[in-house]
């Protein structure tokens, strides 16, 4: 899958869905934003956020934000 900063979130989950797991034990600067994906608010405002929306809550850019989220998955993958 290519990810870019208008990719939605739903979709990424969607092929990866083991990234929120992998991510809050790799990056404790995400769990905030993890929890927050577990709420009824959270829930809804995931149908529609992006990565580049993502990033912006994190107060990351979007490249920067990107650039985790691939190597988190290459990671993963690799030990697969």
């Amino acid at each position: 899958m290519i990810i870019d900063k208008n990719t939605k979130l739903t979709d990424i989950l969607a092929a990866y869905p083991w990234l929120p797991d992998e991510l809050g034990r790799t990056d404790p600067r995400a769990k905030p934003f993890l929890a927050m994906m577990n709420t009824p608010l959270g829930k809804v405002t995931l149908k529609k956020a992006t990565v580049a929306d993502a990033a912006k809550y994190l107060k990351r850019s979007p490249e920067r934000l990107l650039s985790r989220l691939e190597g988190v998955i290459r990671d993963y993958e690799s030990r697969r």
